[in-house]
């Protein structure tokens, strides 16, 4: 059986500190680091999901912080730019590449995670999808405990590619959807237990605040 449990990074420190992130460093509003409760999310998520074979990741640092919480040091965390934000706008930070304005500190981590598109459309966005389903399809051995650590969009996106049907939920932090497939001719996953499950947070359950619904890198973005 492939089990792949899709994973929303942690709660963000930008979204708490958003009058310090206007005018600052551009990656502390481009590609903001956990929060120390968004690191306790991920830690409570990793005891929740326990060991996985491989833990794929956006190249964003919420994100591969978050998968390396998954990992446990005991998995791989590979970083891969079709789990990556959603590229909308063309001025993303900056007009040329939007790996320019991300924390320099974590550019190791995104090396040989392929190329973003930029600006990108929705046939671009559901394009990346269906090339990652499709290797998820494919990938052998075919069982194994996969853990994809991604953004609310791209998770609703893969969701509907893998089992037919588009979910309708505000994805919170750290909140789980595992899908599993029984054997390798089955086209689709399934739900196994609930979608964007967050009970496992209890108290520390906190979602971003309500004008940070929309992320606004620029009007046209999308929520991370």
């Amino acid at each position: 059986m492939q089990t792949i449990i899709l994973i929303r990074h942690g709660y963000l420190q930008s979204w708490d500190d958003r009058p310090k992130v206007r005018g600052g460093e551009p990656h502390l509003r481009i590609d903001p680091a956990l929060s120390a409760l968004g690191a306790k999310q991920a830690a409570l998520t990793a005891t929740l999901v326990g060991a996985v074979d491989a833990v794929l990741s956006s190249p964003f640092r919420s994100c591969l912080a978050t998968a390396d919480a998954i990992a446990a040091g005991k998995a791989a965390v590979s970083a891969d730019w079709r789990l990556g934000e959603v590229l909308i706008s063309s001025v993303l930070g900056c007009p040329f590449s939007p790996t320019a304005g991300m924390d320099p500190d974590w550019a190791e981590r995104r090396a040989g995670a392929g190329k973003p598109s930029h600006p990108e459309s929705d046939r671009t966005v559901q394009e990346r999808i269906v090339r990652t389903v499709n290797d998820l399809r494919a990938r052998k051995p075919f069982a194994g405990r996969i853990a994809i650590v991604s953004h609310d969009i791209i998770l609703k996106a893969l969701v509907g590619a893998m089992t037919g049907r588009e979910p309708k939920l505000d994805w919170h932090p750290c909140a789980v959807a595992t899908l599993v497939r029984a054997k390798p001719a089955d086209r689709q996953w399934r739900l196994s237990g609930e979608l964007g499950a967050f009970k496992h947070l209890g108290a520390d359950d906190r979602r971003e605040p309500a004008d940070e619904i929309v992320v606004k890198y620029h009007p046209m973005d999308s929520r991370s």
